[in-house]
């Protein structure tokens, strides 16, 4: 790393001196976070990216064998599965959909007040 006098500094970035050594900096913290920041997806999150009733399938026996669906589920999920199609999970979450739905999030966020807020406070 590269050590400057204060001076010297000055002297070569003032704009940049400025920015940092004034009082009026911005605050990482006041800006709005990632809405979806410890989002964790669940079943339908995945089902809802799948092509096939096939790969639906293929998705539920895979997490059923991991212990993170009941047995119970993974039946009934199947079964609404082969009787209503991949449809029956919603809408499909094509390539960008979670970026669109953190974006209309932090908008929305952004606009229920008119300032920028940490959405951490508000869960």
């Amino acid at each position: 790393m590269i050590e400057y006098d204060v001076e010297e500094f000055r002297r070569l970035f003032p704009k940049l001196s400025k920015e940092i050594l004034s009082r009026n900096t911005a605050k990482v913290n006041s800006l709005v976070k990632d809405p979806l920041h410890n989002y964790v997806p669940n079943i339908y999150d995945f089902l809802g990216r799948v092509r096939s009733v096939e790969e639906g399938l293929e998705v539920i026996d895979y997490l059923e064998r991991r212990g993170e669906l009941s047995k119970e589920l993974a039946d009934s999920l199947r079964e609404t599965l082969r009787t209503k199609g991949i449809e029956a999970f919603g809408e499909r979450r094509e390539f960008g959909y979670y970026y669109k739905l953190a974006s209309n999030k932090r908008r929305e966020l952004l606009s229920r007040d008119g300032s920028v807020n940490d959405s951490s406070q508000r869960r």
